[in-house]
């Protein structure tokens, strides 16, 4: 990260170069303790009488102080000096002069001489009357300003141009490659110049950048300042560093340079951010924050120093204040940094009772170190985890939940919804790497010794360094992350091999197979893949219609992770959802169920599964397959169920339009003696239709002329009508069939509270999640959690259910450990087994095989059509901060 000020300058008065050095000098004099040595310096331009005061580019911009970009000549001799036959000359930051303007009259002794050049847009004020105009249109963040004696245009580059003769003062700044001394002057913006506080002949300790001040040669020159506290002027201040932060958002010494004291707490010398922090010494401990409202450590930007400190060190810095992306910093170069002679108290790490929600609590520990406590902090969210390094944290036991899964959408769940924000934290790794871009370098946090899972409890085992950037507030390790063994952080391993016993004679589940296609991309012309660091195909991108995998390799990962996880289920019914529709892509009907259930037998053994075919069911109704490129299917174990007649499928009904068809099976469950039914070896029938209802991703049609809905996303009227159709048609195949038990399973694409399960609700259906699991759920997003994916049972059905678990294998893990992001990264976070088989958890259902049985009373939160959890309730601490699943 480069620093930049996001906030405007402050007026200050111009200082004539030979005022500037003596104001400096009694600013120093301030602070015996700052001895700086000399520092090997680079060639300059050794000032003469005649220097380059001011620079300002951003004339006209948007933002702009003035209309017009401008540089200020000073005289600080004691004769008036003719310009006639001098050129000021431009060049771009990494380019060379190529723009000059000639100048004529002279400067005044002890005056100035206004250039006038490129006006832009209109913004900002006019200029007052210049001494010369010219043409040079500047950068407002960085270029490079020449003086020269004569009238040829310069062909020096670099460094080389501090010694050229012809040369007179030269002012490189922001990132100009071309300057005078060790870097250029500090970087500009419209709203700010950069402007003389010295002569050295050192661009980045020379000028320091504030509001512009434009003064011509005819103007009354300014005071010398005598109070080097008065906000308006350039002289380093002394100040502590609670007068840096104070006691608000932004410091009120921005663009000021100050001095300033502290002890190193934090050290960033690679990975992007540059420098370390200073806290006060002998602060820190347990804190008030209804008292001490201004922050006690700062960061200090400065590639230049960052490797000469180290954690513990008491040193003393001057440097430029400015925000960068909303965190104070103090901005040091080269020759700012000078170590104490004596060792300040040492800080202790802040301790709190719980993080605090309200801003400006926060900012009162804005880079302070800091030590939560046991049960302070759960992860929430690891979605972008394996990208930026950053692990989203919830204040409290418990991830942060969606509110349509705890209360009716309404005034209340929207409110609860956009208060969630205040409830998240960043854990970041102190790293500015984008690991997309920079596959090679291993990622943060995300190991496969010690896995990152959303639920799980973060212990903090070190302090960590409060930090605010990019719109978040983050919590920074002392130093670049480097691995999980020295990361200070341990998190809870709540990964499950082996669903909670849900009890019954026989299972049901469902199951989110994530696209699983047997049609592979490489062998379909027009599609093309997302790729891993090796440039080699994973899943298809786009380009056909396919969704799943890209070669063989890629389909034998993911079949190998849904067959572990399917088999681990120990279900003997499994409703899948996301399974390629091969009949509508040309292929034998029901191939990549067949395939995947052949699989399946090569684990569990020869003839232990079977499927339900869906041709004769889609050809009965007049069609060859099912809307979609991704449908529904059923698999069973026919020594646990028997399937009794053909498929069920809710074919023509335009509600589904823009969804999967409901599939449905009648099974009777296979017993050792006689069932409900009074036949020898059968038990008492169910109808388990799987679902897949339209995602909150994309709006469409039937929403048009709503207000937008945070809790319930988009498409909520397309769910809710698909919700009518199946409960209708389920009541119709009931009766023809006559069936009474009924087990409706799948991704609603709906959270538990939300209208499309109410309406199963009212008819006197029961979500087993919520009733048998209150605590689980079935789908991360966002940093929140909640249950997209039910099983509903009818009143009869519910009465013959022994229990119900979500079974925690995939939405709590980084997408890594998918099959499709193989080799994404140098560390590798697939592996055999069950995790990462799918974004979905399944939903595992105990089932009697035909005796009654009293239905579960477990509280928890409600199931739908129960009174809701409000914000004081059971899940009071957690909700949700986006609303698309």
């Amino acid at each position: 990260m480069h620093p930049r000020s996001t906030a405007p300058g402050r007026r200050r008065a111009s200082v004539r170069a030979g005022a500037a050095l003596a104001a400096l000098a009694l600013g120093a004099s301030l602070v015996p303790s700052l001895v700086l040595a000399p520092a090997a310096r680079a060639e300059v331009v050794v000032p003469g009488d005649v220097v380059i005061q001011e620079v300002y580019g951003g004339g006209g911009n948007s933002g702009a102080a003035y209309q017009s970009d401008f540089v200020e000549l000073a005289n600080s001799g004691a004769e008036p000096v003719s310009l006639d036959g001098w050129t000021l000359q431009y060049a771009s930051a990494s380019g060379t002069f190529n723009n000059s303007v000639t100048l004529r009259g002279e400067i005044p002794a002890g005056g100035t001489f206004l250039i006038q050049l490129a006006s832009g847009n209109g913004n900002g004020e006019v200029l007052p009357a210049a001494d010369a105009t010219g043409g040079i249109n500047a950068s407002g963040t960085s270029g490079v300003f020449a003086l020269s004696d004569s009238e040829g245009r310069l062909a020096c580059t670099g460094t080389t141009c501090a010694s050229d003769p012809a040369v007179v003062d030269l002012v490189g700044y922001g990132a100009a490659a071309t300057f005078s001394g060790e870097a250029p002057a500090p970087r500009t913006s419209n709203a700010t110049s950069a402007a003389r506080v010295a002569a050295t002949g050192e661009n980045s300790t020379d000028f320091v950048v504030g509001a512009p001040t434009p003064q011509p040669s005819g103007a009354e020159a300014p005071t010398d300042p005598t109070d080097p506290t008065d906000p308006t002027d350039r002289v380093p201040v002394p100040a502590t560093i609670a007068e840096i932060q104070g006691e608000g958002a932004q410091s009120p010494l921005v663009d000021r340079t100050v001095i300033t004291e502290g002890v190193v707490t934090a050290v960033y010398a690679e990975g992007g951010l540059d420098g370390y922090i200073l806290q006060t010494g002998g602060t820190g401990g347990a804190r008030d924050l209804s008292t001490q409202t201004a922050s006690d450590a700062v960061f200090v930007y400065s590639p230049d120093t960052v490797a000469d400190v180290a954690i513990g060190d008491s040193v003393q810095v001057t440097g430029t204040v400015s925000e960068y992306y909303g965190s104070t910093q103090v901005s040091v170069r080269a020759g700012g940094l000078a170590p104490l002679a004596e060792a300040l108290p040492a800080v202790e790490p802040v301790t709190l009772d719980a993080f605090p929600t309200e801003e400006a609590q926060r900012e009162s520990l804005e880079h302070m170190l800091y030590l939560p406590g046991e049960g302070d902090f759960t992860v929430t969210d690891v979605y972008s985890t394996h990208r930026y390094g950053e692990v989203g944290l919830a204040i409290g036991d418990e991830p942060l939940v969606q509110a349509g899964d705890i209360m009716a959408p309404g005034q209340e769940a929207t409110a609860y919804f956009a208060a969630q924000a205040d409830k998240l934290v960043l854990l970041d790794d102190g790293r500015t790497t984008d690991f997309s871009r920079n596959a090679d370098q291993p990622m943060s946090w995300l190991t496969t010794q010690e896995p990152v899972r959303v639920g799980a409890a973060a212990t903090f085992t070190e302090p960590v360094v409060v930090a605010y950037s990019h719109e978040a507030w983050r919590l920074n390790p002392t130093q670049p992350w480097e691995d999980s063994a020295t990361d200070g952080v341990t998190f809870e391993d709540t990964r499950q091999d082996a669903p909670v016993d849900v009890g019954g004679d026989l299972k049901v589940s469902t199951f989110n197979v994530l696209n699983y296609f047997t049609t592979l991309g490489e062998d379909t012309p027009g599609c093309t893949p997302y790729t891993d660091r090796a440039g080699e195909g994973t899943t298809v991108r786009g380009g056909c219609e396919l969704r799943g995998a890209w070669g063989e390799d890629d389909l034998q990962r993911q079949q190998d992770k849904i067959v572990a996880a399917i088999s681990g289920t120990g279900a003997d019914v499994v409703g899948l959802t996301e399974i390629e529709n091969s009949a509508r892509l040309g292929e034998t009907p029901d191939e990549a169920t067949a395939t995947l259930v052949d699989a399946l037998n090569a684990h569990d053994g020869a003839g232990t599964w079977a499927y339900v075919p869906t041709a004769d069911a889609y050809a009965a109704q007049g069609t060859d397959g099912g809307g979609d490129v991704i449908t529904n299917a059923i698999i069973y174990k026919p020594a646990a169920v028997t399937a009794q007649g053909g498929a069920q499928i809710l074919v023509g009904d335009e509600a589904f339009d823009n969804a999967r068809e409901p599939i449905g099976q009648v099974f009777v469950p296979v017993t050792d003696g006689p069932g409900r039914s009074g036949k020898t070896g059968e038990g008492e029938p169910f109808l388990f239709v799987i679902n897949h209802f339209k995602s909150k991703g994309s709006a469409d049609a039937e929403d048009a002329g709503l207000e937008p809905d945070p809790v319930q996303g988009n498409a909520r009227t397309s769910r809710l009508q698909q919700a009518e159709a199946l409960r209708e048609w389920t009541e119709e195949r009931t009766a023809e069939l006559g069936v009474e038990d009924v087990l409706l399973g799948g991704d609603f694409n709906a959270y538990t509270q939300e209208e499309p399960l109410q309406l199963f609700a009212e008819d006197g259906y029961v979500d087993l999640g919520a009733v048998h699991d209150p605590e689980g759920w079935s789908y991360s997003y966002g940093g929140m959690t909640g249950s997209l994916d039910h099983v509903l049972a009818n009143e009869s059905a519910a009465d013959r259910v022994t229990g119900a678990t979500d079974w925690s294998i995939n939405a709590p893990e980084s997408v890594l450990t998918q099959y499709g992001r193989y080799n994404t990264n140098v560390t590798d976070l697939y592996e055999a087994g069950p995790f990462g088989s799918s974004d979905h958890n399944p939903l595992v259902v105990g089932l009697d095989a035909g005796a009654t049985s009293p239905s579960s009373s477990a509280p928890g939160k409600p199931a739908p059509g129960q009174a809701p959890y409000g914000p004081g309730g059971r899940f009071g601490k957690g909700g949700p901060h986006a609303a698309h699943g």
